[in-house]
């Protein structure tokens, strides 16, 4: 019984965490998909700790997908822009401005 309880309680939601000697994550709707949606198995100081290429992020968000994270394509293509942007393993990619949609 108490293993039950135990099990039960690890996979409750997680609240989101800061990690001191991390990148503070801009805001946007982006960060909130993440908040809702990826904190529940894990923090999302998880998250922000790492730096991944464009690729790596959208295999990792595919991952997550496959495993139960709640996230329709065009929220998977935002989210995957945001940490691409945000938490790159490429300089290049962290201070390139964001695309722009066409008038």
């Amino acid at each position: 019984m108490t293993l039950g309880l135990l099990a039960g309680h690890s996979l409750s939601a997680q609240p989101p965490v800061t990690m001191p000697d991390a990148q503070v994550p801009p805001p946007g709707p982006a960060l909130d998909l993440i908040n809702k949606n990826c904190s529940g198995c894990h923090t999302t100081a998880t998250i922000f700790s790492q730096r991944k290429s464009a690729d790596d992020w959208a295999a990792t968000v595919q991952l997550m997908v496959d495993r139960g994270a709640e996230l329709k394509p065009d929220e998977q293509d935002a989210v995957i822009g945001y940490l691409t942007k945000n938490f790159s393993d490429s300089p290049a990619a962290a201070t390139a401005p964001a695309a722009t949609p066409a008038p």
